[in-house]
């Protein structure tokens, strides 16, 4: 499985490289800031001893020493007045590389989460619909949602603090070693230390997987109470539901806390340890000091270097807790990719349908199933061409599988869906139009919803087919006609008018082919009757297949295929 988060990365090496140099600087001026306490030092408390020599072997000291003399030069007033001005600079420098850092991260943070935005949802557009059928929507809706601001805390923004807490390690601890090697062995102990702490956190991934599967177990209830309010109530089991989700919520919530347990661990125990290493180079760098060694610092470059310690501290415990944030999120980025990674032979793109004429429709030992219950097995079938057909057959035998494997939306398990002789790659939209049972629509108008992504469609076709679904009361009855607004999901519609208007998308690229899957279910018989009576005027000549039940509708084809008798 690749790695989202390296590969998002790696496509934006400019911006990582721009992040990189303005973090080291920050941390740069940083430092300098803790040096400059030598001159603060040596100006308030002037000795000849304590004083550096711009002639030692040490260039740090050399340079501190370099400051010391123009400094004192200019009196002890105006020295203390230009190391304010100099404290003042070295503050705004590690402030101002500080903010480009951030902005810039900021840049490539939005930059991954827009592009993982754009894959799921390009994932969720290409999958295949009988997987898609499958699985539960809540998950989806967790990837898209919650797993997202996850994978932003987690992951991005633990990745934007432990590359900058290992910058400014580097940068300390080169320094440290620079000034006094022996001192900084301690140090090392001390990262030592912390790397063994962060065992703690091995299974953070394991557990934010378990996590986010909860979290979307919860998403799917929620969901599932919103579309079914009503159905709720008229069973009376708002206890039941309540009940159910005040479980899975408890499950998620004590999960989380386990997770926080783990992750805050971390930091305090590194930090404790830190804080003893800091006792132990006070005590022995002072008796050095003291001792008067020929390689022993002065006593003010030895508060610098104290300062540079305790200012490591800092990013030692943000190394540790992004490290424990990485494992958390590790999880959160493998359900992300596992999505993300579907494969699928959806390549369906948005052209205008092909006008070649479907004279011929051959089901050739096809099986299909979802998961592992069977539909179909080894059905071979020709459909009539150029009239109307029935499907009819009893609830369960694959009526409106059939419809779905013809419209594309399916494809076969095993055999082959032949057209007009030739085997079918599934690239039949906008061929074989599919109407289902239960309309979708969009909060928008009847015009949009009817050519609904089909630009090339023009007024006329989109007129056209709003008289054939029998709309034109329907647009009587609204001032803005097409222009109407139907409200979420069509709401603002009755139920007969949303089928219609779902009709109305179907017809509207004139197919070869339509199939109605009880499309006529939520009309009255005399708009069913003048809805058929339509589309044998519209398309005579041409292919429609109805599944249906209904006796009016069924008598009204010219054909009626049993599906049992095949499967």
């Amino acid at each position: 499985m690749k790695n989202i988060t390296t590969i998002a990365l790696c496509r934006r090496k400019g911006l990582m490289a721009a992040f990189v140099l303005t973090g080291a600087l920050a941390a740069v001026m940083t430092m300098a800031t803790a040096l400059s306490v030598t001159d603060f030092l040596q100006l308030i408390f002037p000795s000849q001893s304590t004083a550096p020599s711009v002639a030692v072997a040490n260039p740090v000291m050399r340079v501190v020493g370099r400051v010391y003399d123009y400094l004192i030069a200019q009196g002890t007033q105006r020295a203390l007045l230009l190391y304010a001005l100099l404290l003042l600079s070295l503050y705004t420098l590690k402030n101002v590389f500080s903010y480009l850092s951030a902005i810039i991260f900021a840049r490539v943070k939005v930059g991954v989460l827009r592009d993982i935005r754009n894959a799921l949802h390009r994932a969720v557009l290409h999958q295949d619909f009988a997987r898609w059928s499958s699985q539960a929507q809540g998950q989806w809706l967790s990837r898209m949602g919650n797993d997202i601001t996850e994978y932003e805390t987690n992951m991005l923004d633990s990745i934007q603090m432990l590359v900058s807490s290992l910058l400014t390690i580097f940068i300390y601890v080169a320094m440290l070693v620079y000034l006094n090697w022996r001192l900084t062995l301690i140090v090392v102990l001390v990262m030592g230390v912390g790397t063994l702490l962060l065992s703690a956190s091995r299974r953070l991934k394991r557990e934010s997987r378990k996590l986010q599967a909860l979290n979307g177990e919860l998403m799917t209830t929620t969901q599932e109470t919103l579309d079914s309010l009503k159905e709720i109530k008229a069973a009376t089991a708002i206890q039941y539901v309540n009940e159910r989700q005040q479980q899975q919520n408890q499950r998620f919530t004590q999960r989380r806390i386990a997770i926080y347990r783990r992750i805050y661990a971390a930091s305090p125990l590194s930090d404790f340890v830190g804080n003893v290493i800091v006792a132990f180079i006070l005590v022995i760098g002072a008796v050095n000091t003291i001792g008067g060694q020929a390689s022993a610092m002065s006593p003010a470059l030895f508060v610098s270097y104290i300062m540079i310690y305790v200012l490591l501290l800092t990013p030692i415990k943000d190394f540790s807790n992004a490290i424990a944030q990485l494992k958390k999120g590790r999880g959160v980025e493998e359900r992300i990719a596992d999505a993300c990674d579907i494969k699928n032979s959806d390549t369906q793109t948005d052209v205008a349908s092909d006008s070649t004429p479907i004279e011929s429709i051959e089901l050739r030992d096809v099986s299909f199933a979802y998961g592992e219950n069977s539909v179909f097995s080894h059905l071979s079938l020709t459909l009539p061409t150029g009239c109307h057909t029935a499907i009819t057959g009893a609830s369960g035998s694959g009526k409106t599988t059939l419809g779905r494997l013809l419209a594309g939306l399916l494809n076969p398990t095993e055999g082959q869906i032949l057209i007009n002789g030739e085997a079918d790659s599934g690239q039949r939209a906008g061929r074989i139009a599919y109407i289902p049972q239960q309309p979708m629509l969009f909060n928008d108008t009847i015009e949009a919803n009817i050519r609904f992504g089909r630009q090339w469609l023009t007024d006329d076709d989109i007129r056209r087919a709003a008289s054939l679904a029998q709309l034109d009361p329907v647009l009587a009855t609204h001032s803005g006609g097409l222009k109407t607004c139907i409200g979420d999901g069509g709401s603002l519609l009755s139920g007969g008018e949303q089928q219609r208007v779902n009709i109305a998308r179907a017809l509207a690229t004139n197919p070869s082919v339509v199939v109605m899957d009880e499309a006529t279910s939520a009309l009255d018989a005399e708009t069913e009757q003048h809805l058929t009576e339509s589309l044998r005027s519209s398309m005579s000549g041409r292919t429609l297949y109805v599944i249906a039940h209904r006796a009016s509708t069924i008598a009204a084809c010219d054909k009626v295929i049993n599906l049992e008798k095949y499967c």
